[in-house]
């Protein structure tokens, strides 16, 4: 998509680069000024976005709201997220912003659905590259990534795929194979915090990178990277309920948090209870982080799980399309909430901090 908004002439000479001339390599190297904004370049996502982002503006008046919304609300760069009620809405709102960034020479493709009829809607030139070739009257839909995430198209599942490489048992090894988990909603953060705490673990005698660890540690690292496989057996229904939002009564993010000495963590899920009284709770996101070191009093972790609770709640509450009801926080820590609901005494610095940052955007009584 970088190349879709060129570059101001005045600026072009910071993207000059060698080339043959005429792209013959027989003859001599010359200059050449990029025109538009390429790949690497460190300002192109910014342009890119502000760049789509205008051109929804220009074109709010004729195709509407929803579709201005979609690419300010939806969009990460060049990819567009979005879960609606039923077929006809997601094809009525991908046709009217594909025809609104076309006004400004951007093209919206590489489309792909669960939905049959989302994907028959359009023709397969703009659907992505691995479902071009599909009949969708047979073939099974396949996984698609987006945004480093895989999901099933098939079961409209969220799952994982783990890298087989057996990469050396140094510092630069295992700190390769935990980052090679990426899992940004935390749908795995228990077995993704265990390797974690391995590698400060491992890597506490300051070792050189490529050095090899300490033999008696093999057989744990082993054991965790080995158990790795399992995740391919993982799956996390997308839908964080099998209700209909619009038929809801009740809708409350629920959050818990925890530590240990070594690790705080906190969780939230989406309670739904339908007009008939039906209750449904689904998961939707998780975050977790080593304990501080040096060690901290388990008071005073679970302070820490408290205060990252409440970070976890104003990202949710922020990006989810939902009118909330309530949104309510639960620790088993008496010692927390009798530090959030004390406003008679005065804290050492390192709680009153954490207190106020909590006091900040909650209410005790949540």
């Amino acid at each position: 998509m970088f190349y879709c908004f060129k570059v101001r002439e005045d600026h072009q000479n910071f993207l000059r680069f060698l080339w043959f001339k005429d792209n013959d390599l027989s003859k001599e190297i010359t200059e050449y000024r990029m025109t538009v904004h390429v790949f690497g370049n460190s300002p192109s996502p910014a342009v890119a976005i502000f760049g789509i982002r205008r051109a929804a503006d220009l074109g709010e008046e004729e195709y509407g709201r929803e579709a201005k919304q979609f690419v300010y609300r939806n969009f990460y760069v060049d990819d567009g997220l979005i879960s609606v009620s039923s077929a006809a809405e997601a094809i009525g709102l991908l046709q009217k912003t594909k025809n609104m960034l076309a006004e400004s020479n951007i093209r919206l493709h590489k489309i792909s659905s669960n939905n049959h009829q989302v994907m028959e809607a359009f023709p397969t030139s703009d659907r992505a590259n691995d479902l071009k070739d599909l009949d969708l009257s047979v073939d099974p839909l396949p996984l698609q990534r987006s945004l480093g995430v895989s999901w099933s198209l098939e079961t409209d599942c969220f799952v994982f795929q783990v890298s087989p490489d057996v990469r050396p048992f140094t510092r630069r090894g295992i700190v390769s194979t935990v980052n090679s988990l990426y899992d940004p909603l935390g749908f795995v953060a228990p077995v993704t915090m265990q390797g974690k705490a391995l590698v400060r673990e491992l890597s506490s005698d300051q070792l050189d990178w490529d050095t090899s660890l300490p033999m008696e540690k093999e057989a744990q690292w082993k054991s965790w990277t080995n158990s790795l496989s399992d995740l391919r057996e993982v799956q996390i229904h997308r839908p964080y309920v099998p209700v209909s939002m619009s038929s809801a009564s009740k809708r409350e993010v629920i959050i818990f948090s925890d530590a240990s000495t070594l690790a705080i963590a906190a969780v939230a899920y989406l309670r739904v209870v339908t007009v008939d009284g039906q209750c449904h709770v689904g998961f939707i996101m998780a975050k977790s982080k080593l304990a501080p070191y040096p060690a901290h009093t388990v008071p005073c972790l679970e302070l820490c799980a408290a205060v990252l609770a409440v970070e976890l709640a104003e990202l949710i509450t922020e990006e989810l399309d939902l009118n909330l009801t309530a949104v309510k926080f639960y620790t088993d820590s008496k010692i927390v909430l009798r530090y959030i609901h004390n406003t008679s005494r005065r804290f050492y610095v390192y709680v009153a901090n954490r207190v106020a940052q909590i006091r900040s955007s909650t209410k005790p009584e949540q």
